[in-house]
């Protein structure tokens, strides 16, 4: 077989061919039949072997040829080759100077497998332009497995494989830990893929997946794209932090009770195993200049060696090793669970290109590009519909229990879902910039917070140390050294450290359950505190829309008439006060009449033919203008409306007044109980802050039973109210709608917004309630006292079994294996109280569910 060497490397060189071009021939003879384990004769040009090492490869050796696996003879070779059938690896060895041919099974003698395969590289077989790894042209390694997935060759390959899991294996995962992490955070939030988990040690990531949802050369882009961008990583050291720890123990039993000859080496693997704990100490001592934890560990390690317990120190050794690997495991765990909360992201998407329906990745959209969703798919950006009809289950950002009806010009989020229907949805924010992506960095950064109770439960555990040294010195005066290291080993740190930051993560995950989305856990610790609850009143305790309250009539018409007549006025728009008219015609039943031609003038108001009449609707100024009187008493109506901070909207019949509807704030159906569920809650101070005039801001305090109001407030001026209220010694919330409140939301002890989804990226404030309802409010105080409770629990569990232990070194004869066990007993059982929120938010889920099933489409 001979085969000419190209030695261009340009980017035309670099192309895909498209399916209707013939190659170029690799100037090729016959491929010898299979002879396992022999070459054939070289070839006279390219030094070239043949050989058959394997039964179902074939393997080519030439210095000339496989110099490089990733120059343009790579690249033809491999692209011909994997268009012969059968094959499913190929792999350029540039240190050997060999390629090898996988085939899916054995080759027999005389497989019409080997010349097809003779015939593909001499460029006789067309195909379809196969897709490339994104760094073929950028890798360094010397040597390149590819497989095939379709069109898509990638440098994964499988290791194992049933329906919904797959093991891919890649060199370039071996011992780099920040490809690890990339991949990870790629398919964190990737629809369709359930659990994973990524193995440096053997570079192996197995992947649990839905395969009506994501198919298997999708993952494998997905991971072909990460490695491209990630790239070169340094080589992370092998953690043997655990391993070590575990070969101890294990070493130390043996020499305690089988082969006494292996205590040196014990001895010696146990103090390889506490060199951290002695680290720590020394930075301690020496750089913070304090005293802590780690002291008395390396203490209790030192007494240990020195009375020669071994076994019982590599038991302290292990555990401290366990606590280390457990707080990493479970931060792991909960961030991926609270992200799974608010749904995941499909990263290929239906693009439309000219009436056709390309598959295109996400990363590559644009603001402006056109998709088409399906039925069972999720929507992978926020955007508008542009055409056609779907019900759409959004619950997992809004809260809303119920599908919603999307039509043309109505705005979708990512990450929610079709459920019914098909629509082609314009693009307006893509990538890292849609809803989606940003309540999964919020989640990220707010995971990544270090809980205050645990600095707090540390810096208890550290004070307590010259304390402890005090006992164990006094255990040493009065019942020796096993029981003085007893009492020294009874530390607080080491139980508190890993119950509380799981505690945190487990509450956040519950808050996310109920709607609550907390961008700041310290607000989440906070809020217990608080005894000062400050309202802005518009768009918290009051709705946006305002509402219809009475219907004035200044002609022979009745009230019944002059609302249907603005109704069918306004029907064509959808502005707050139309909204409001409509509804309060929908509310009482009325037929609202067709209208038969329209005229809006902006700024001014609407005229409409309805039912014979000429109907006009807008304020007293448009009356004005268009020529209608108004009666006197009208005069007396808006002066006392205004003084409630409601508004009046004149309808004009016939050119004359026919009357006015009275517009007014709709109070928050809920507020009145809120107010009441936090003075259950021992809210001591509640008060209400409006830009509104006085007396409709004085009634709605009076009618809710606040303590104090403020009215008439410029926005910017209310963080001065805030910061008056602090001045009085009060731990201030202020609850407010978001970016108009950004300064009094900066300035508040904890800060909560009812904006929802659709404002996270600008909203100031800690916390957001993602479903527009004040019920949320009382959840999450609820959430927080019940995180503290936790907590409190916790220490109860760490405190209890070390007192006793202490108790027993001192009139019982403990021994430091006593208190190892007591020590952990406590840990053990702190962690599994800290876990406790995931029960509830996992049954909580489960009932969300079940409504969801329930629930009728709206």
């Amino acid at each position: 077989m001979t085969l000419t060497r190209t030695t261009s490397r340009s980017a035309t060189a670099r192309a895909p061919r498209s399916t209707s071009q013939r190659a170029a021939p690799l100037k090729t003879a016959s491929v010898a039949k299979p002879r396992r384990g022999r070459a054939s004769a070289p070839d006279a040009a390219a030094g070239l072997k043949i050989a058959f090492p394997a039964p179902r490869v074939v393997q080519f050796e030439s210095p000339a040829l496989f110099a490089s696996p990733r120059d343009a003879f790579a690249r033809s070779f491999f692209e011909r080759a994997f268009r012969a059938p059968g094959v499913t690896q190929v792999a350029i060895d540039a240190q050997k100077y060999a390629a090898q041919v996988t085939f899916d099974a054995p080759l027999a003698k005389g497989d019409p497998r080997v010349a097809e395969l003779s015939r593909a590289l001499a460029g006789g077989v067309d195909g379809e332009a196969l897709l490339f790894p994104e760094d073929f042209d950028l890798g360094t390694s010397k040597s390149l497995k590819l497989q095939r997935y379709g069109r898509r060759l990638s440098s994964w390959t499988v290791r194992s494989e049933i329906v919904g899991r797959i093991r891919l294996h890649n060199a370039a995962l071996l011992r780099r830990r920040e490809l690890a992490q990339a991949i990870e955070r790629e398919f964190m939030n990737t629809f369709g893929v359930d659990r994973y988990a990524t193995n440096e040690l053997t570079g192996t990531v197995l992947i649990h997946y839905n395969p009506k949802e994501i198919r298997r050369d999708q993952l494998v882009g997905l991971l072909d794209h990460v490695v491209a961008t990630t790239g070169e990583t340094p080589v992370s050291p092998v953690d043997l932090d655990l391993p070590i720890a575990t070969a101890s123990v294990a070493l130390a039993a043996a020499s305690r009770f089988f082969v006494p000859g292996l205590a040196p080496v014990s001895a010696a693997v146990f103090l390889f195993s506490v060199l951290p704990s002695f680290k720590s100490a020394y930075d301690v001592l020496f750089k913070e200049k304090r005293l802590g934890v780690d002291v008395l560990d390396a203490i209790v390690v030192s007494a240990c060696l020195a009375t020669n317990q071994v076994l019982a120190g590599t038991v302290l050794g292990f555990t401290l090793a366990v606590s280390r690997k457990l707080v990493q495991k479970t931060e792991d765990d909960s961030k991926k669970m609270l992200l799974n909360v608010f749904g995941k992201q499909p990263r290929f998407v239906w693009l439309d290109v000219d009436g056709a329906e390309v598959e295109t990745p996400l990363e590559r959209l644009k603001v402006g590009d056109v998709i088409i969703v399906h039925t069972g798919e999720a929507v992978p950006v926020d955007g508008e519909v542009v055409d056609g009809m779907a019900m759409i289950d959004q619950h997992t950002l809004t809260g809303e229990s119920a599908p919603v009806e999307k039509l043309k010009g109505d705005k979708v989020l990512a990450s929610t879902t079709v459920i019914a229907g098909k629509v082609r949805v314009a693009v307006t924010s893509a990538g890292d910039q849609t809803t989606s992506a940003k309540l999964a960095q919020i989640l990220n950064d707010t995971a990544g917070y270090k809980l205050k109770s645990q600095s707090r439960g540390e810096e208890l555990a550290d004070k307590a140390v010259a304390p402890t040294l005090a006992l164990g010195a006094l255990g040493l005066a009065t019942t020796g050294v096993a029981s003085a290291t007893a009492v020294v080993n009874c530390d607080l740190g080491t139980g508190i450290r890993m119950a509380a930051p799981i505690a945190m993560l487990s509450s956040l995950t519950l808050s996310a359950e109920h709607g609550i989305l907390v961008k700041d856990g310290r607000a989440l610790e906070a809020l217990r505190k608080v005894d000062t609850f400050l309202f802005d009143k518009t768009g918290t305790l009051t709705r946006e829309r305002p509402e219809v309250g009475r219907i004035l009539t200044y002609g022979p018409y009745s009230e019944a008439q002059i609302l249907a007549w603005a109704a069918a006025a306004e029907n064509r728009f959808s502005h707050p006060i139309a909204k409001a008219i409509i509804d309060k015609a929908h509310a009482l039943k009325l037929d609202i009449p067709k209208t038969d031609d329209s005229k809006y003038d902006v700024g001014y108001g609407i005229t409409v033919e309805v039912e014979g009449h000429v109907v006009r609707v807008g304020s007293a100024r448009y009356m004005q203008h268009e020529g209608i009187a108004l009666p006197s008493a009208l005069q007396a109506e808006i002066d006392a409306a205004h003084e409630e901070g409601h508004s009046l909207v004149m309808v004009g019949v016939d050119g004359e007044l026919g009357g006015a509807l009275e517009l007014q704030a709709a109070e928050r159906p809920e507020a009145a109980a809120i107010i009441k569920g936090l003075r259950a809650r021992g809210a001591k101070h509640l008060a209400i802050i409006s830009g509104d005039h006085e007396q409709p801001t004085r009634k709605l305090a009076e009618r809710l039973g606040m303590d104090r109001h403020f009215a008439e407030v410029l926005p910017q001026d209310k963080a001065r109210y805030v910061e008056m209220l602090q001045k009085e010694g009060r731990t201030v919330c202020f609850i407010g709608d978001g970016v108009n409140d950004s300064i009094a939301l900066k300035t508040a002890n904890v800060s909560i917004s009812l904006r929802g989804a659709s404002s996270i990226a600008t909203d100031t404030a800690q916390v957001v309630l993602m479903e527009d309802s004040l019920v949320k409010l009382l959840q999450l105080h609820d959430v927080s006292t019940q995180l503290h409770a936790n907590i409190n629990r916790s220490w109860g569990l760490v405190i209890v079994p070390n007192v006793i232990c202490i108790a027993g070194a001192f009139f019982g004869g403990f021994g430091v294996m006593h208190s190892m066990i007591f020590n952990q007993i406590g840990g053990l059982l702190a962690v599994g109280n800290g876990l406790l929120p995931l029960r509830r938010a996992s049954a909580l889920r489960a009932e969300k569910e079940k409504l969801l099933l329930a629930a009728p489409a709206r």
